[in-house]
Parts: structure tokens; sequence; C-alpha cells
């Protein structure tokens, strides 16, 4: 396509006896430019393209000019620089498309970056944060009528701390990943550990072998689910939370319910980093989290993954 709007430029200029170049090689170079960054095609593609068609494209031209009549050199000289100009104007409005296509493909990416950093802050250091400060507002509760306990909570609180800072410098120094979880099962009942509250019960059954889901499922579910119990423990002011997981080789599903105070979901979406970043990371693995609740109802949060099923040597034969 691009060859035939470079030969209707040459026709022009002919015609015109100057060089001419139609307004519209801008709009033509862009699509050029964007549809060929996208396919990871470098513009020296481009340029070498363009070089290879002045030379064949000429070669062919002089030929008719020598055999027609009038100036040769005159008409020749015409046409070279004619096609020169178009394919030159074509071809940096081209390479501007392509860069301007890879600026936007970086910003998309910063913008993914920060979104998964201010996740991680969140889900990672806000939580160790959060569990330390309500591991010391208990002990300070229980320091006048149960030293022992709240020496206990104090303990909690500094192991929360570590732990947080630990995160933090992972996250800093991003010289490694987090470590993925070895086991969903272990990782909740030790988050369930660190959280317990004599005024709330808590409920927690994973059913499946947690080998058909890959370790970085089960750490994002992990996650997830934290913070899904997270919310209902420090905001729900629940007496009853339930946490279940089964996994199947097709799909991980799971729920955490609560019959605390509930909320309006209309109301909180788009201001809680934390359910976004639920919902992120659920989208992230092909997955779905759903969130019902209502004021005085409770809330209930359901995630859905599915998994990459293991082919073995049964399903072979």
């Amino acid at each position: 396509m691009t060859a035939e709007y470079v030969l209707d430029d040459v026709a022009a200029t002919l015609r015109a006896g100057k060089v001419q170049v139609n307004e519209l090689y801008k709009f033509h170079a862009w699509e050029v430019g964007a549809s060929r960054a996208a396919s990871g095609v470098h513009p020296k593609a481009s340029l070498e393209a363009g070089s290879l068609f002045f030379r064949s494209a000429l070669t062919h031209l002089a030929r008719h000019i020598a055999a027609g009549s009038g100036n040769p050199t005159e008409v020749f000289a015409l046409v070279a620089t004619g096609m020169e100009e178009s394919l030159s104007r074509r071809v940096r409005e081209a390479s501007e498309s392509y860069h301007g296509f890879l600026l936007n493909e970086v910003q998309q990416a910063q913008e993914e970056e920060r979104r998964r950093i201010a996740r991680d802050l969140h889900d990672r250091i806000g939580h160790g944060v959060s569990v330390a400060h309500q591991q010391l507002a208990l002990s300070e509760l229980h320091r006048g009528t149960d030293p022992a306990r709240a020496a206990i909570k104090i303990g909690v609180a500094q192991q929360a701390i570590q732990e947080a800072m630990e995160h933090l410098r992972q996250i800093t120094s991003d010289l490694h990943p987090q470590v993925p979880v070895r086991s969903l099962e272990k990782a909740l009942l030790e988050f369930l550990e660190t959280v317990e509250d004599d005024g709330v019960s808590v409920g927690l059954d994973v059913n499946g072998d947690e080998s058909w889901a890959e370790p970085r499922v089960l750490d994002e579910s992990f996650l997830i689910l934290r913070e899904a119990a997270r919310n209902a423990l420090t905001h729900g002011g629940p007496s009853v939370v339930l946490m279940r997981v089964d996994i199947a080789p097709h799909e991980l599903r799971a729920f955490v319910q609560d019959n605390g105070r509930g909320f309006e979901p209309s109301r909180v979406r788009g201001r809680g980093v934390g359910l976004a970043s639920m919902r992120e990371r659920a989208e992230l693995l092909g997955g779905r989290l759903v969130i019902a609740s209502e004021p005085g109802n409770g809330c209930r949060v359901d995630l859905s993954i599915p998994l990459k099923r293991q082919v073995s040597e049964l399903d072979e034969l």
C-alpha cells in the first residue's frame, strides 16, 4: 500500500512539474509505524525496504523515461526527487509513530508496575503493620490483668514488624520475588493465629490436593483470602468468620464469609485499595472475585481461579 501511495506522488509530481506529496501521507505513515511497532518490526527494516523500493522503482521508471519524449534528464531528476521526498517523509513519520507507540507501551508498563507495587505494599507491608497495631492494642488491654498474655501479644507484634521489614526490603531491592506459599492451609492457619481474638470464632476448611495448583496461584490466593478475612475482622465486627478452600484439578474455589455489620459494595467501589488489589490479583490469574454484602447482613467474598490441568499418564492413554 505504501508503494502505491509513493507512485501516486510521483505521478502528481510529473503532472505538476514540481515535487508533490499528498498531505494524507502522515496518516498513512502513522498507521504503518504503529502497526509495525505492534508487530515488533524495527524502523531499520522499513528503511531498508524503502531503499530497496527506491532503487527498483527508479530503475524501472528510468527505462520508460529513456524511451519517452522530452528531456529525459530533467524528467529523471524530477522523478528521483519526488520519489525520494515521498519516501523520506513517510519513513520519518512512520519512525515517529513507532517511537510514540513504544512510549505508550512503556507508560502502560510503568503504570502496571506502580499498581503491582501498591498491591504489594498494601497486602504485605500494610498487613504486617495492621497486625502489629492490633497486637499492641491487645497487649495494652491485658497488661494489668494478664501480663503473660500481654507479653505474648507483644512478641507477635514484634514478629509481624520483622516480617513487614523483610517484605519491604524485598520490594525495594527487587532482587527476588516473594517466596511462594508452599502450603495454603498452613499459611492461612498461621495468619489466623496472628489475628486471634477471643470474641470471634474463625473456621477454616481446606479440601483437595494443593499440588494441583501452581505455587503462584497458591501465593496469590493466600493474599486474596487473607485480605478478605482481615477486612472482615477489622471492619465488619463479626462474631463468626468462615473460610473454605476447595482445590480440584481444573479449578480453585474459595470463600470468606462473616456475620458482621456488612456494607453497601457500590459505596466503596473504587475507594479501597484492598478490594481493588484482591480483584486485580484474581484477574491476573484469569480468575474472578465476587463480593456480596449488605448492611446488617455480613459479607461473603467468593474466589474462583481456573487451573492448568496436569496431564497424567492415564490421560495420555
